[in-house]
C-alpha cells in the first residue's frame, strides 16, 4: 500500500522523518527553526522560532474538520468575537484562505481550480470555455488575469471588482461546505506582502448565507443528485404564477440544457439555478432528464477536426521524406473502416491525411447525443494516434521519436 503524499513520521526517540513526497515539497519552503506549541492526540502545531519578534503570525485555533458545520461554527467565533487574521482550511489536497477584519471578509483565497477567478466568471456566464482559454494563454507575471479583462474590453474595473466579491464570496461558501480536513487561524501576517485585492463583506452576512445554503443544498439534492441533469419543461402544464428567476430558467429548460449550462447562461450560477430548479419540479413545471441530447454546433465541429487536420497533415509531411505515404493511408483508411467512424469520416482519409471538416459536421448535426464534441475529440485523438503509429513504422527510430513528441504535444493543446 503506497504511503500517504503527506506522510511525516515522529520516531519513538522523538525524532522527525519526511516520507511523503508532497510534505517534503511543502517543509522545503519552511526552513528554519520551530518551536512545538500543541502536541495534543492526532494534532501537532510547531511555530517559527522568534516568528513573533519578526511580526509573523501566531496561532488561535486549530483543529480537524469533523462535522458539515465545523468550518461555519468556527469562522461564527472569528466573526463575534471581531478578531483580524487568516483561516486557513486543508481539504482533499487544496488550501482554501479566508482574511477577516473585525468582522469582515476582506480577502479570499484558494488553488483548487474551481474557485479560480477565470472559472467563477465561466460559471456565470461571463466568459465562454473559449474565451477563458484564450485568457489563460496569454496570463504572465506581469499581466494578471483581472488586469487582461480589463484590457480586453470584456468588463470594465467596477465589473472586475465585483466580480472579485464573488470570487471570494464563492471560496466562501466552498469552504463552509467542508466536511473532512484540518484548519488553523492565525495573527496577520504582519511581516508578509499585502494581498493583491481587498474587499469587505459581512461575515455573518456570508454565515446566514453558508446555513441556508447547507440546509436547502441538502434538500435539493435529494431530487437533483447534480448539476449535470437536464431540465426539461412540461408540455401543457397548468399555468402558474412565477417569479422572475422561475419564469426566466423555465425559458431554459428546452431538454438540451443542462443545470450547470442553465446557471451559466441566466448568470443564476449553479446554486440559484438548482434552487429554482427544485421548485419548478414541485409546481410539477419540469421534468429531468439523465443528459442532454443535441447535435454538435457545426462552426465547432469544424474548427475542432481543422486543428486535428494540422496535425494530420505534418504526419503525412514527415512519412513522405521517406516513402511511405501510400501505405500509411492505407492502414488508416482500413483503420477508419473498421473503427466505426466511418458515417462520420468516410471511407478513407485524404491524399494528405486530413478528413473533409464539412462532412463531420453534416454528420454531426443531426446526431442527439451526449456531449457529441467530446465523442469526436475522442475519436479524433484515436485516429491521430493510431495515424502516429502507422506512420512510425516507415521512418528511422530517431525520426520516429521526434515526430511522436511533437504530435502528442500539439495533440495536449487542442481543446474543444
Amino acid at each position: 500500500m503506497a504511503e500517504p503524499t503527506d506522510l511525516v513520521i515522529v520516531g519513538a526517540d522523538g525524532t522527525l522523518r519526511v516520507v511523503g513526497r508532497g510534505a517534503e515539497r511543502r517543509l522545503r519552503d519552511r526552513a528554519g527553526r520551530y518551536q512545538l506549541v500543541v502536541d495534543s492526540d492526532g494534532l501537532l502545531v510547531f511555530r517559527g522560532e522568534g516568528a513573533e519578534r519578526r511580526g509573523g503570525p501566531r496561532v488561535l485555533m486549530a483543529g480537524e474538520v469533523v462535522t458539515g458545520t465545523t468550518i461555519l461554527e468556527v469562522i461564527n467565533i472569528i466573526a463575534n468575537a471581531t478578531w483580524r487574521g487568516d483561516l486557513r482550511i486543508f481539504a482533499g489536497g487544496h488550501t482554501r484562505s479566508l482574511t477577516f477584519d473585525r468582522g469582515a471578509v476582506k480577502h479570499a483565497n484558494s488553488d483548487h481550480p474551481d474557485d479560480r477567478l477565470g472559472e467563477v466568471l465561466y460559471r456565470l456566464g461571463v466568459l465562454t470555455r473559449a474565451q477563458l482559454d484564450a485568457l489563460l494563454r496569454d496570463v504572465t507575471p506581469e499581466r494578471r488575469f483581472g488586469h487582461l479583462l480589463v484590457e480586453r474590453g470584456i468588463v470594465d474595473r467596477e465589473k472586475l471588482f465585483q466580480y472579485l466579491q464573488k470570487q471570494v464570496e464563492s471560496i466562501f461558501h466552498a469552504a463552509v461546505l467542508v466536511r473532512d480536513g484540518t484548519y488553523v487561524f492565525t495573527t496577520p501576517d504582519e511581516s508578509g506582502p499585502p494581498p493583491p485585492a481587498t474587499v469587505h463583506i459581512h461575515a455573518q452576512h456570508l454565515l446566514m448565507e453558508g446555513v441556508q445554503r447547507i440546509d436547502e443544498m441538502a434538500l435539493f439534492r435529494e431530487r437533483i443528485p447534480h448539476g449535470r441533469l437536464v431540465p426539461e419543461a412540461v408540455e401543457g402544464a397548468p399555468e402558474k404564477k412565477l417569479d422572475g428567476d422561475a419564469s426566466t430558467v423555465l425559458a431554459y429548460c428546452d431538454g438540451t440544457r443542462t443545470i450547470e449550462d442553465i446557471g451559466r447562461e441566466t448568470g443564476l450560477g449553479e446554486f440559484g439555478t438548482t434552487k429554482t430548479v427544485y421548485h419548478l419540479l414541485q409546481a410539477a413545471q419540469l421534468v429531468l432528464h439523465d443528459s442532454p441530447k443535441r447535435g454538435a454546433p457545426a462552426d465547432q465541429v469544424r474548427a475542432l477536426v481543422a486543428q486535428f487536420n494540422e496535425v494530420m497533415r505534418d504526419v503525412f509531411l514527415a512519412v513522405a521524406t521517406y516513402g511511405g505515404v501510400d501505405q500509411t493511408r492505407e492502414t488508416l483508411s482500413a483503420w477508419v473502416q473498421g473503427s466505426g467512424y466511418t458515417p462520420f469520416f468516410g471511407e478513407k482519409v485524404e491524399e494528405d491525411g486530413s478528413i473533409e471538416p464539412e462532412r463531420v459536421a453534416s454528420a454531426l448535426a443531426s446526431v442527439q447525443a451526449e456531449r457529441p464534441l467530446e465523442a469526436l475529440h475522442q475519436a479524433l485523438h484515436e485516429m491521430a494516434a493510431f495515424a502516429l503509429f502507422a506512420a512510425t513504422t516507415s521512418m528511422p527510430r530517431d525520426q520516429e521519436i521526434a515526430l511522436a513528441r511533437d504530435v502528442n504535444r500539439r495533440l495536449k493543446a487542442i481543446r474543444m
